[in-house]
């Protein structure tokens, strides 16, 4: 088995993101195609197999939306990622994206290296990254990405939207040992980014809310999914 670099396939119709993505992916080590066009993007993707696809909204033929649509109707693409890069901001296109089977939502103003390290968590580290996941239910926990609720032994536990993110991402990576700087790289939201004091605190008041179980702090100060 040819141990291939992972693809990526860009679209958008901003040729100078194009060639910037193109540009830094490539020197990350992936093998990167971009098209400027959502038709073309599917003439691609049937030749190029991409293991992860980076979206804008707002292109001429077919928007972001509907190719996202599109390439989940298509066997191939079940399990591909999608992320969306995108000017638009408001939680209206993160949940439409979400709902279509988008994995992830990037403005472009969170920036270019808020994408790259989450290409690189998925790609590179196999840590997953999927808010199209409706729920995820662990034992007594159930997380609701729809209405942002954490329920646990039926009672809804109130967190914020940083807490939830975290303890999403935790809860899709059970068993992995997750150390701070994957936990930044991962998540990128404006509540924690780039504080790690912050996501610290976020833990400890999750551990407290919830059950001193729910996430391990090991000795080397990394952390851990603890229910099952």
């Amino acid at each position: 088995m040819t141990n291939r670099p992972p693809r990526i396939l860009v679209v958008d119709d901003d040729i100078d993101i194009l060639e910037l993505l193109k540009y830094n992916f490539e020197n990350e080590g992936f093998n990167v195609k971009s098209v400027s066009a959502g038709k073309s993007a599917l003439r691609m993707a049937k030749r190029f197999l991409p293991d992860l696809f980076i979206i804008d909204i707002m292109m001429p033929d077919i928007n972001g939306i509907d190719l996202c649509e599109q390439l989940r109707r298509i066997p191939a693409f079940a399990n591909s990622y999608i992320f969306f890069l995108t000017a638009k901001s408001g939680n209206v296109f993160q949940e439409a994206v979400l709902k279509i089977g988008g994995d992830d939502y990037i403005e472009k103003l969170m920036g270019i290296r808020s994408l790259m390290n989450k290409v690189n968590a998925v790609l590179r580290d196999k840590f997953i990254i999927k808010k199209r996941i409706i729920e995820i239910k662990v034992g007594e926990l159930l997380l609701d990405r729809f209405k942002t609720r954490v329920y646990y032994k039926n009672d809804i536990v109130p967190v914020n939207d940083a807490e939830f993110e975290l303890l999403f991402f935790f809860a899709q990576n059970p068993g992995r040992i997750i150390n701070l700087e994957t936990i930044m790289n991962a998540i990128c939201i404006p509540e924690i980014y780039p504080y790690h004091k912050t996501v610290r605190r976020y833990i400890d008041d999750l551990k407290k809310k919830i059950s001193p179980d729910v996430i391990h702090i090991t000795f080397n100060n990394e952390f851990r999914f603890g229910l099952t």
